[in-house]
């Protein structure tokens, strides 16, 4: 019964352009269709109000390819790039392990000194993502992500020249300011449908693991440097990684796509069908930028602490993971250094292809519960049995072999499969620009901020069991599980209170600026037909609207029509 006035309830908010979500493994393997096209609560908010489409599929598709690779593949590299230069500490701190030009042996590192190192780039990460997300919609990706790969890459080859912690924590701690690449999730708002970004994402998000493959054979070969020019190989890593991004910043420049609505990197034919296959609700380039009500609007919903907590307890997991995962193979399961770098880079090659599947399937059935549930859920046996073993460290000799220990890497490596999947779910719950800056910047905050916790966990006083460490990600694990599953709880709340205080599901702002965007003129006048007959009915009824201003619904429907 409670289930059943759920998805009705849903529904009627969905065909109004709100993405709510559920739990039915209904759409988990295949997708659902009504007359041939897909029907999920996502198709049905995410097509609300479009005007009749005058573009084939086939012209769709052949932009979303183009889209591929002027949006898509350039922010790849570019996150390659980042996490490569922002991660490579993990992979640093085993390269000529147990000799004097270890990097914790040049600088002299004490107790957690190097944990706080590779924490300090995410203080400022976590700091800029909202102006960095304000920038890019101000100056376009185009400008602003290339003047970021300059200034990290010069950041990185200055961190060879550190002599001691302080050096180290503080130009790391810097590193920070340009490597707010997260704001690439606002710009694939501004191109991709909510049905195409977890493939999208998946991809993107892929970059960690593949940068950390390549980090870790850049380790294995670089290392062969150690002591050339009166350098230590960690030194030469860093000069090379750091120079890489300054020398690919030109390319990527001439690669990028500005906005669908200004770009001259598209026919007028691919920018019309770019700006006109978006319903309401959609991140344009010519909403708002900045609006104060929209930021408190998005900062008191529940959904946004919900995501924040979820997403946080598993990056948390996750980054740990990735910066101590060679620490764990040298201390925890007797690998050399050589061998731990070489088998980190194996999961991660493992893992790299599972992004994309998991991605792609969830946007083929319109899924995001379950593709992000499943994966947590399988991470935890490999957590579990590291666990039990360093309480137990005698089944070591009863049967658990080393082998299998490290077998257990790559299941845990399942927990960075399923953060496309939340990332795309949070964005196809954000409607228009400002909300996608501050509701997108409140959730990808929960990386920084796991970044900053996850190299916490594996201090090297633990070593070499880290059973506190083991043991807190089984714990948050299951946070982050049932939390997730509360979402589409808070969502249709959310919506039902939108909807009983102001007679409209979606934010008013969004529906305004739906009404100033460049869309053809049929689109336009849907837009506003369905702006105010939604109002109708309320329109005798004063409802304080959510700036705080007290007008009628109607009103606002002609208000709107008027600032067109």
């Amino acid at each position: 019964m409670v289930l059943s006035r759920f998805s009705r309830d849903r529904k009627l908010l969905e065909d109004e352009g709100v993405y709510i979500g559920g739990w039915s493994l209904k759409n988990l393997f295949a997708p659902s269709y009504k007359d041939g096209k897909p029907n999920s609560g996502e198709d049905r908010a995410e097509n609300n109000a479009l005007a009749v489409r005058d573009w084939t599929d086939e012209e769709e598709k052949a932009l979303v390819r183009k889209l591929d690779m002027r949006v898509l593949l350039p922010c790849f590299i570019i996150y390659v790039l980042a996490y490569m230069d922002r991660s490579n500490l993990g992979n640093i701190n085993v390269m000529q392990s147990g000799l004097p030009s270890n990097i914790q042996n040049r600088l002299s590192l004490q107790g957690s000194e190097f944990n706080w190192a590779v924490s300090a780039p995410y203080f400022m990460v976590t700091v800029m993502l909202f102006p960095s997300n304000i920038l890019l919609k101000k100056y376009g990706a185009k400008v602003f992500l290339p003047i970021l790969m300059v200034l990290w890459g010069i950041v990185v080859m200055s961190i060879s020249a550190t002599k001691n912690a302080a050096g180290l924590i503080s130009s790391r701690f810097f590193l920070g300011v340009p490597e707010s690449v997260p704001c690439c999730i606002l710009y694939f708002s501004f191109w991709y449908k909510p049905s195409e970004r977890a493939f999208r994402m998946g991809i993107f998000d892929s970059a960690n693991a593949l940068a950390s493959a390549i980090s870790g054979f850049l380790a294995i070969a670089i290392g062969q440097l150690d002591g050339k020019g009166g350098l230590d190989g960690w030194q030469w890593l860093l000069l090379i990684e750091g120079l890489i991004p300054i020398v690919c910043a030109i390319p990527i420049y001439f690669a990028l796509l500005t906005f669908p609505e200004t770009t001259a990197g598209l026919s007028e034919r691919e920018k019309y069908i770019a700006i006109n296959r978006f319903g309401r609700g959609s991140t344009r380039s010519t909403d708002a930028t900045w609006d104060r009500a929209a930021f408190v609007r998005i900062m008191t919903r529940p959904s946004t602490y919900i995501f924040f907590v979820s997403f946080t307890c598993l990056c948390t997991v996750a980054v740990g993971l990735a910066n101590f995962l060679p620490t764990i193979l040298s201390t925890f399961l007797k690998f050399s250094s050589t061998q731990s770098n070489l088998y980190t880079a194996v999961t991660n090659l493992v893992a790299l292809p599972l992004f994309w599947v998991v991605g792609w399937h969830s946007d083929w059935t319109r899924e995001r519960m379950w593709h992000y549930l499943i994966p947590a859920l399988l991470s935890i046996p490999g957590f579990a049995v590291w666990t039990y073993v360093a309480n137990n460290p005698g089944v070591r000799d009863n049967g658990i072999s080393t082998v299998s220990l490290y077998g257990m890497a790559f299941l845990a490596q399942m927990v960075r499969i399923g953060q496309p999947v939340i990332l795309s779910y949070r964005s196809s719950t954000l409607y228009g620009s400002v909300e996608q800056s501050t509701g997108g910047a409140a959730v990808v905050a929960s990386l920084s901020i796991a970044s900053i916790l996850g190299p916490q966990m594996y201090p090297k006083t633990d070593a070499p069991r880290y059973i506190a460490g083991f043991t807190a990600t089984c714990v948050l694990l299951g946070i982050c599980i049932v939390s997730y599953a509360l979402l589409p709880v808070a969502l249709m709340f959310e919506a039902q209170q939108r909807k009983k205080k102001t007679g409209h599901a979606l934010p008013l702002q969004a529906m305004r600026d739906s009404e100033n965007s460049q869309v053809s003129a049929a689109t336009l006048a849907r837009f506003h037909e369905m702006n105010v007959a939604e109002g109708r009915g309320t329109a005798e009824k004063t409802v304080a609207m959510e700036e705080g201003q007290s007008v009628h619904v109607e009103e606002a429907g002609r208000k709107d029509q008027a600032n067109q």
